[in-house]
């Protein structure tokens, strides 16, 4: 199928042929008639992704801290590896659409056939068959016409805004910017019986909004309308770094009235104004409440109305029915149409000046497949076929280059949820195929080994899928994040190996081949917390700790020489402290600590044995005390070439794995184990 994508490094649009997504619980796959483009909220996309390195960062100072947070604490190089592995890939553009529905994915709101609206970033984008949380899919009432329903997500900002702005009928209210949202802001001030003024530099825009006005003559007209007492609301609908929309507004409000900011404005405010005024001012959060909640968007966890009302998903539906009824016209706002193909078009006169607004995007039936021919070449002979489930910031940045630049393997296909994601990295790479169907993946008779690098939640069931099928199984860690996910590996044995990569790295080595009599370890680690909405911080992923504990576990049974046999932790905040016995005497501490790391390496490993005592310092720099003191040094290397190295000699049945199917399986039950101390504060014997 076709899909519209940016190129994230250099800017440019285009159309490619994806694999469509497959059905999944709680999400409706849709096969969509008409995508809005909307002419103020895509511009701004567009403009970011194709300004320079140095642009971007300008743009976007939050990640530019986050970046130089992984430096201090990684190393400049893994920084710049994140960095490179989020540009080299396709953006995928657009966040209104409708259609009708394929799959309900369970939701028995949603039957095949059924006429709906779609609404969200990343999933409600511009293909054609998209995949969508059933929270922002609403069914279309009769009569409503996909050309119409397109409108949706624009239209439930400016309704959010007006929401937030308490104007009810009789009140009057200016919109600053009349781009789209702000012309949907005026029809909705109307439909609910509201005195709206508008202003815009341009003067097309303010013809097709009615009562408006240009800076110099707005305070007169909201005057006028109001009978001399100022806007009782103001939306800010502008697009612009300058903060002289939000100057404006106040000028317009009345005496503690309120201003509204919808666009992406500059916010340098005048505290006099506001003070002698005592004006209230409310940035409005996209849609509605929901927005940017995983449980609401992605878990499909609904807000009970008798608490919040109007969810994002409601406020679509108040506008589907508003369309319905005849009071929210919207066709005479659509300045443009284009077919699918040739999407390019409609993104140059987007940039134009031909007065763009709203552009519909329109879509014919394709044929249907979960992978798609990237590249076309002669295979390999004796290469080992590898095909990759995952195509994240991980795979991208740190996996596949190491399995591109060995010689023995053959990138054969790659898979993602996203059919957009997944091709793009088969470009990048020269892998042949991208598919959005993992079963498919480990099933073909074209893939010798799978590399698992999903979200953690997904990793048992493929590896386990996988092994069953016959293939060689690289899974990132966690191996699972519950005990029914390792069973169900446990029921598949074969060759397996789980992403510990540091007992791979040189200094590790180095350190386990000093190390004689019963060891005490202590391992350090300290992180800075993931953003709030990263996808770890989700529940059914295990969290953050779960997702990096493991690596601990595992690099202490390595040099120890076994699995523990009864462990015990403690938890403080989202930091966790561990205790691990092993048999014959060792014993280990782990100390996560999850806070500002404060420019402090992020990992560091202390042994003390009969015979010495050894200190690894973020695997750049190991130390040895004893009898023949030593220090060697090298560039932090945590071990995931010789890990993939290893990897595939085995899987190409060369050397044996050095670890073996059962230790991996007891290191994640001893993981486990470690969080079910944690929860109760009783030691567990794994």
């Amino acid at each position: 199928m076709k899909q519209v994508v940016q190129d994230l490094r250099s800017g440019h649009v285009q159309v490619v042929d994806v694999p469509e997504p497959q059905p999944a619980p709680g999400r409706a796959l849709v096969a969509v008639s008409v995508s809005l483009i909307s002419s103020g909220t895509e511009r701004a996309l567009v403009d970011l992704g194709s300004k320079s390195l140095l642009g971007k960062a300008r743009a976007r100072p939050d990640l530019v801290r986050r970046t130089l947070e992984v430096a201090r604490s990684e190393g400049v190089g893994t920084a710049v590896t994140k960095v490179r592995s989020r540009l080299d890939r396709f953006g995928e553009l657009g966040y209104s659409c409708a259609g009708i529905v394929v799959d309900s994915g369970g939701d028995a709101r949603l039957a095949a056939g059924t006429p709906v609206a779609c609404v969200g970033a990343g999933h409600a984008v511009h293909a054609g068959v998209v995949s969508v949380p059933a929270n922002l899919v609403v069914p279309l009432p009769e009569g409503v016409a996909a050309a119409e329903a397109a409108f949706a997500a624009p239209a439930a900002i400016a309704l959010h805004a007006l929401r937030l702005a308490e104007a009810g009928p009789g009140a009057t209210v200016a919109v600053v910017g009349l781009g789209l949202i702000g012309q949907l802001a005026g029809r909705l001030l109307a439909a609910a019986g509201c005195k709206a003024c508008g202003t815009d530099p341009r003067a097309d825009r303010r013809e097709r909004f009615g009562r408006a006005a240009d800076a110099a003559g707005i305070a007169a007209l909201v005057d006028e309308v109001s009978r001399g007492r100022g806007a009782d609301a103001v939306l800010v609908c502008a697009a612009t770094r300058s903060g002289e929309p939000v100057e404006l507004a106040a000028e317009l409000a009345r005496d503690r009235g309120t201003v509204v900011i919808v666009g992406d404005v500059g916010l340098g405010l005048d505290r006099r104004v506001f003070y002698e005024k005592e004006l209230s001012l409310v940035v409005a959060r996209s849609y509605g409440p929901g927005r940017y909640d995983r449980a609401f968007e992605e878990r499909g966890i609904d807000y009970p109305a008798g608490y919040v009302r109007w969810t994002e998903a409601r406020n679509v539906e108040a506008v589907v029915d508003l369309l319905a009824a005849g009071s929210l016209p919207v066709s005479d706002l659509v300045t443009h149409r284009f077919g699918v193909a040739e999407a390019e078009r409609a993104y140059e006169a987007l940039e134009g000046d031909e007065g763009a607004l709203a552009i519909l995007l329109e879509y014919e039936e394709e044929p249907r497949a979960a992978s798609v021919r990237v590249h076309e070449r002669p295979a390999r002979a004796g290469a080992l076929r590898v095909g990759i489930v995952g195509a994240g910031d991980f795979a991208r940045g740190t996996l596949l280059p190491l399995l591109k630049a060995n010689e023995d393997v053959e990138l054969a296909a790659v898979c993602s949820r996203s059919g957009a994601s997944a091709r793009s990295v088969a470009e990048r790479f020269g892998i042949a195929d991208a598919a959005t169907d993992w079963r498919g993946l480990v099933s073909s008779d074209g893939v010798d080994a799978v590399v698992v690098a999903t979200p953690h939640a997904e990793h048992a069931e493929i590896a386990a899928a996988a092994l069953a099928a016959g293939k060689a199984v690289f899974v990132e860690k966690p191996l699972a994040v519950d005990r029914e996910g390792l069973e169900l590996v446990r029921a598949a044995p074969g060759l397996l190996l789980v992403g510990h990569n540091r007992r791979f790295a040189p200094l590790a080595a180095r350190l386990k081949a000093e190390l004689t009599g019963t060891p005490l370890i202590s391992i350090r680690v300290a992180t800075a917390p993931l953003p709030e909405r990263h996808w770890l911080n989700d529940p059914e992923q295990g969290g953050q700790v779960l997702g990096e504990l493991s690596h601990f576990v595992d690099l202490a049974s390595y040099l120890a020489g076994a699995v523990p046999a009864e462990v015990s932790a403690v938890e403080s905040g989202r930091s966790l402290l561990a205790q691990l016995r092993f048999p014959g005497g060792a014993a280990a501490t782990i100390a996560y600590a999850v806070g500002d790391p404060g420019g402090l390496d992020k990992e560091r490993v202390e042994v003390f044995t009969a015979h010495g005592s050894f200190v690894l310092d973020d695997f750049r720099r190991l130390e040895l005390f004893g009898a023949k003191p030593e220090v060697v040094k090298g560039r932090r290397d945590k071990g995931h070439g010789e890990e993939l190295r290893a990897f595939v000699a085995a899987a190409r049945g060369g050397t044996p794995l050095p670890v073996s199917f059962e230790e991996q399986l007891a290191v994640t039950a001893a993981t486990l184990a470690v969080l079910d101390s944690a929860r109760t504060g009783v030691p567990v014997d794994v």
